[in-house]
């Protein structure tokens, strides 16, 4: 795509939307089911593992409540500017922006807002790593599930809370707007989006300076990231390998039941590793990583990230599905449910087959005694 040609980029930010809007929806139906079926549906004693089987889902819903709310509900055109937030990637840079002002906050308060919505998605991935540590720790080490009990819990939940907090706080201050970082922008940012962003929310990385040389202190956001990855990724495929290799033997020592139980949610947690790499890992090392080739693109990378809200319902999904007992509990209360129903609807159509009994045995005794108007 030549940056020499600016073409307006407002139609992928429209999907884009429309994409984080579905995703809002899903997420907050299926994680909603998920809560609703581990606290009252699933019969089975999980242990500590109940706990972050709620607490995923619910920051999953967290996640996507705080991206409806960076995404205005529709395209809003307001004169020659569009009320949008999205990420745009350009030459040697990425620009993270947000003209929209959810509830009349001030443009720092949103500068500060988008950082939090940042911060959620490193949580949801250190959440996932924890998850991983759990099931190792359930096969092979048993006597450190202590640390997943009582008030120790709160420890993965600060874990995952810190870790998150370290993102959103990189972010905001490694990637603070800068005049060289307005001036590399202004104008692409106006050809593309019509926007003028001294007027909007950003925040943005530029890898090098006008010289070529690199611009150490915005890239350290680009190195905190990498490490951030590399650490909650050694973890999630350290624990899925070990698995693998080793599960089966140890598995043989339990009952059929638990057996299959631990196979359900290895099985779980597999399809756990490629949807947030498909989902969450990729569009991320995509959009930190061109800046530092310096290839002469212009490209509306906000459409990867829409695939953001999507995931907490794809994994809420992946665990209904290969969970026998949510399917089971799924089942019963969809029952009940339709029990519930058909009883509503044959109380309420038995006076009418009443009335119309009486009346006919009425017609009856009228006919037998002659017409009623003789």
């Amino acid at each position: 795509m030549d940056p020499a040609t600016p073409k307006s980029f407002t139609n992928w930010v429209t999907i884009a939307q429309l994409v984080a809007q579905i995703g809002f929806c899903s997420t907050t139906i299926f994680c909603g089911i998920l809560i609703i079926l581990t606290v009252f549906g699933v019969k089975r004693n999980f242990g500590s593992y109940k706990y972050l089987l709620v607490l995923f889902p619910a920051v999953g819903i967290v996640f996507a409540t705080v991206e409806l709310l960076l995404y205005p509900v529709r395209l809003i055109i307001v004169g020659p500017t569009v009320n949008i937030q999205n990420v745009h990637s350009y030459n040697a840079g990425y620009f993270f922006y947000s003209s929209r002002r959810p509830f009349g906050i001030t443009i720092p308060l949103v500068t500060i807002f988008m950082s939090f919505y940042t911060s959620i998605y490193a949580s949801t991935i250190c959440m996932l790593s924890v998850q991983f540590v759990y099931r190792y720790w359930a096969i092979f080490h048993e006597t450190k599930l202590r640390f997943f009990k009582g008030w120790r819990f709160f420890i993965c939940i600060g874990y995952s809370t810190i870790v998150g907090a370290q993102w959103g706080l990189s972010m905001y201050y490694f990637n603070a707007m800068d005049d060289y970082k307005d001036q590399y922008m202004r104008s692409e940012m106006f050809a593309r989006y019509n926007l003028n962003i001294s007027e909007i929310a950003r925040l943005s990385l530029v890898s090098y300076n006008a010289d070529g040389s690199i611009r150490w202190f915005n890239n350290c956001s680009t190195i905190d990231m990498t490490v951030f990855m590399i650490v909650q990724y050694t973890i999630v495929i350290y624990c899925a390998v070990i698995m693998y290799q080793k599960m089966e033997e140890k598995l043989k020592m339990l009952s059929i039941s638990l057996r299959n139980l631990h196979k359900q949610f290895y099985k779980t947690l597999i399809l756990q590793i490629f949807t947030p790499t498909l989902c969450l890992f990729a569009p991320v090392v995509f959009i930190i990583y061109l800046p530092l080739f310096d290839l002469k693109v212009s490209i509306p990378t906000g459409m990867f990230l829409c695939a953001f809200t999507l995931y907490p319902a794809m994994d809420a999904i992946i665990v209904m599905y290969i969970v026998t007992d949510y399917r089971k509990a799924a089942k019963k209360i969809l029952k009940s449910f339709l029990d519930g129903l058909y009883r509503i609807f044959k109380l309420n159509e038995l006076p009418v087959d009443a009335t119309q009994t009486t009346n006919t045995r009425e017609m009856g005794v009228m006919n037998n005694n002659g017409s009623v108007w003789s």
